[in-house]
């Protein structure tokens, strides 16, 4: 496996890493009101997280790389459900699967332009 697949796997390994711990913990309501913008960074997270998904080109279907970062989204939103201190959103899970096709979609025209990657 040639050096930069294996950097770009790392970069979305740690990406997962990082959007779990962070889905996780307790917010502190002042950050929280500077986080206005939370479907955006929704949106932003998880497009970065598929672009490096596809990019780590993992020898599996296009479809269930998609599917299983929805399913990944719906999780979150679920297991946070059950936390005291965060709760279910739907406009969350809604962002996040936007997030997916943003994503997707950037891989695709990069492949356009880079057809060799």
């Amino acid at each position: 496996m040639p050096m930069i697949i294996s950097f770009v796997r790392f970069i979305f390994f740690s990406s997962i890493v990082v959007t779990s711990v962070f889905s996780f913990i307790s917010i502190d309501p002042d950050l929280a009101k500077f986080l206005l913008q939370d479907k955006l960074l929704h949106m932003a997270t998880f497009s970065f997280i598929t672009f490096f998904a596809y990019a780590s080109k993992f020898n599996v279907n296009r479809f269930v790389i998609l599917l299983g970062l929805i399913l990944y989204g719906l999780l979150i939103e679920i297991i946070q459900n059950y936390i005291s201190y965060r709760n279910f959103e739907l406009l969350d899970l809604l962002f996040d699967i936007f997030g997916v096709l943003v994503g997707y979609l950037s891989w695709k025209y990069l492949k356009k332009i880079y057809p060799s990657y």
